[in-house]
């Protein structure tokens, strides 16, 4: 059975460019030992393409997959069971007790998206990595949905009452790929590196005309804070870099992958 139709009843909202990136990027994982959580897990799509793959391998899902969310109800992918995570975003997991983490799609939902990533760094081993993707807001065509209507792609006025964080309308936390890859840092992972799902042509379409004007702005930009902070230009050549690539610049999805620092 192919991939697409073992998990055609769990994708639900699903992304399948968002969901192969983050596959590949667990493409090297021991799976006779991994466990891997996917936390936000919403209808069970990821764990389907996951168990789908644990299967050819003659491996059992259920040992090497640890889906959960705050509404485990709605989860679809029946070889699995998910656990449901605790109203105060508490993850049921132990410390250190897995070889991935992975959260697609959910920091955007969430009110602490600090608080969030550091419980994703607790369950995570040493050693580890932890993959957080969000809408990436820093698109040029997101940019320019900002500029004009104040709401970047994906976003916009929500129900003042009763939202839920499941769907669109629950999208309540815009987070620019910076700030996704500061929570990461702050929450003690390390290597943290940014990276795109694929490139929107409406993107693609803002970027010929607005190239000259980002380059005299990053260029200014960088010379300023060379100018009174140095030091913290240093520590942020990289990332900087990378929020000023094509990846970034038109991306849909931003995909941040950072590591859990293995035992001294």
């Amino acid at each position: 059975m192919s991939t697409r139709a073992l998990a055609g009843g769990t994708k639900g909202l699903s992304i399948p460019r968002t969901t192969a990136a983050v596959h590949a990027l667990l493409a090297d994982l021991d799976w006779p030992r991994a466990r891997v959580a996917d936390v936000g897990a919403g209808r069970g799509h990821f764990c389907a393409v996951l168990g789908a793959e644990l299967r050819a391998r003659g491996l059992e899902p259920s040992a090497h997959l640890l889906p959960c969310d705050r509404h485990p109800a709605t989860f679809q992918y029946a070889e699995v069971t998910c656990a449901e995570v605790a109203a105060d975003g508490r993850l049921p997991y132990a410390d250190d007790s897995c070889d991935a983490v992975v959260s697609i799609e959910v920091i955007e939902h969430v009110e602490d998206p600090f608080a969030f990533v550091r419980e994703l760094a607790r369950i995570a081993r040493p050693g580890a990595r932890v993959i957080v993707t969000t809408p990436n807001v820093l698109s040029l065509s997101s940019r320019v949905r900002t500029l004009l209507w104040g709401f970047p792609e994906l976003f916009d006025p929500l129900p003042l009452v009763g939202a839920d964080e499941r769907l669109l309308g629950g999208h309540i936390h815009p987070i620019a790929p910076y700030y996704l890859a500061l929570t990461a840092l702050r929450a003690g992972l390390v290597e943290a590196e940014l990276s795109g799902d694929r490139k929107k042509r409406s993107s693609l379409a803002w970027l010929v005309p607005l190239a000259p004007f980002l380059w005299a702005s990053g260029a200014f930009q960088r010379r300023r804070l060379a100018q009174k902070h140095a030091d913290v230009l240093a520590q942020n050549r990289t990332l900087l870099r990378a929020l000023g690539s094509v990846e970034l610049l038109t991306a849909r999805t931003v995909i941040l992958c950072a590591q859990k620092p293995p035992r001294a």
